[in-house]
């Protein structure tokens, strides 16, 4: 088996019990372990919905018909895969903290993508930063997760944020409806809601996973410093006092909490993953907790 630098032996044989979950039917066209709605004969019958133009006829549930002069197709559960987008933020601002934020990014996107690919599921990893560095589409089966590990530890943290402009161009291709997780400081000077607007536009299904490192939480600093924009280079001298200090935490839980407020009123997910905290217990723990791992 080949090795990753992202993941050991180990722990990718603990995910393979796991697989993503999705609130909605799956829309792939392939096997996979997803339960879809479908017209025509499947696996266990699911619902009836009302005929629609251009519906095969022989999916119409012709006794009801009988009964009500009603046009009503039989729905049935097939298997099927789910296509994942896997967005991982490698602008500049990602490189901040011990370990990195982009460090920790890539490993929790590893992870996701090997559960994607263990399960057949159409998994997609995009590269983002001002627009789309660069990616891996729809690629299925296994024998793929090594191939993506190596994209991702090939990527580098560089470059200013706009997830707005990074959506915009990769979803310009029309694509599936599927799962989008998003992994990222969501530090975007336009802010995070133009970008996710336009996933909520396209009604995909979303989960934000909010990278944060532990002294971004919880700064140490002295009294005078110099700040230094990661992505724009500007610097600002500052005297630092406790009030400031207070001032800085405060507004941002704020943007945390405004983050996590917008997935949930969206129906979506959302996890802050602190990168003190152990990778491992962040995937099998948290996000299970959270809905995106059963």
């Amino acid at each position: 088996m080949p090795v990753s630098k992202l993941l050991d032996d180990r722990f990718l044989n603990r995910l393979e019990y796991f697989r993503l979950h999705s609130k909605r039917p799956a829309r792939g066209h392939w096997k996979g372990v997803h339960r879809a709605n479908k017209t025509g004969s499947g696996m266990e019958f699911s619902d009836f919905r009302p005929y629609s133009e251009g519906d095969d006829l022989k999916s119409v549930d012709w006794r009801t018909y009988m009964r009500l002069n009603r046009l009503i197709l039989r729905l049935y559960e097939e298997e099927a895969d789910l296509p994942i987008y896997l967005f991982v933020d490698s602008s500049a601002s990602m490189r901040h903290g011990t370990p990195s934020k982009f460090d920790y990014a890539r490993k929790v996107a590893a992870a996701l993508a090997y559960v994607g690919f263990v399960n057949m599921d159409r998994v997609s990893v995009v590269a983002v930063a001002d627009g789309v560095v660069k990616d891996i589409s729809g690629k299925r089966g296994k024998s793929q997760a090594w191939p993506a590990f190596d994209f991702l530890e090939q990527l580098a943290s560089e470059g200013k944020t706009s997830l707005q402009a990074a959506f915009k161009r990769y979803f310009a291709t029309p694509r599936t409806k599927g799962v989008v997780l998003v992994i990222s400081d969501f530090l975007d000077p336009s802010g995070f809601e133009p970008a996710l607007r336009i996933l909520r536009q396209l009604r995909q299904e979303v989960f934000a996973v909010h990278v944060v490192s532990e002294d971004e939480l919880a700064p140490v600093l002295p009294d005078e410093v110099v700040l230094v924009d990661a992505e724009d280079g500007s610097a600002t001298k500052r005297h630092i006092t406790p009030a400031l200090i207070d001032a800085y935490r405060a507004e941002f839980e704020r943007f945390s909490d405004e983050l996590d407020r917008y997935c949930t009123k969206n129906g979506w997910g959302y996890a802050r993953a602190v990168t003190n905290v152990s990778f491992e217990d962040l995937v099998l723990r948290v996000l299970r907790r959270d809905g995106l791992l059963r």
